[in-house]
């Protein structure tokens, strides 16, 4: 058994209370191909690099911003294609991409966030006044 993680981008028409269904079905999708969850973390909507498109059916969606999340896995070597093969058939999903993991999980997206917000507080605390006024 080899450690997996998928990373996936689901559109932002899905309203949030949608986000746990679709994250199910990825799951499934992975429990179906012999995986075995090890850990994940909800998606979270996050502004992208740049503009990527999707088409369903008839309708083209052309995207700016997206719902960013992951599934941390561990399968058979050859269940990866047939999980790929599945997660790409849900409507919902972006892109996706499956990479071989450390079973340990040193980061997560949360993590980055905090450290983000904490860096920017710390900045703007330390800003003189008269840089302040400059801004406004």
């Amino acid at each position: 058994m080899q450690v997996y993680e998928l990373g996936y981008l689901i559109l932002p028409s899905i309203p949030e209370d949608g986000l746990s269904g679709v994250v199910e079905k990825i799951k499934g999708i992975i429990g179906k191909g012999g995986g075995q969850e090890l850990d994940s973390e909800s998606p979270v909507r996050q502004d992208l690099a740049y503009t990527m498109g999707k088409t369903i059916g008839a309708s083209r969606y052309v995207v700016n911003d997206a719902y960013i999340g992951w599934v941390k896995f561990e399968a058979e070597p050859d269940a990866t294609a047939a999980i790929k093969e599945g997660v790409e058939k849900v409507d919902e999903v972006l892109r996706l991409l499956i990479i071989k993991a450390p079973r340990k999980t040193s980061f997560t997206f949360a993590q980055a966030r905090q450290k983000v917000e904490a860096k920017n507080e710390t900045v703007t605390e330390g800003a003189p006044e008269e840089a302040a006024a400059v801004i406004e």
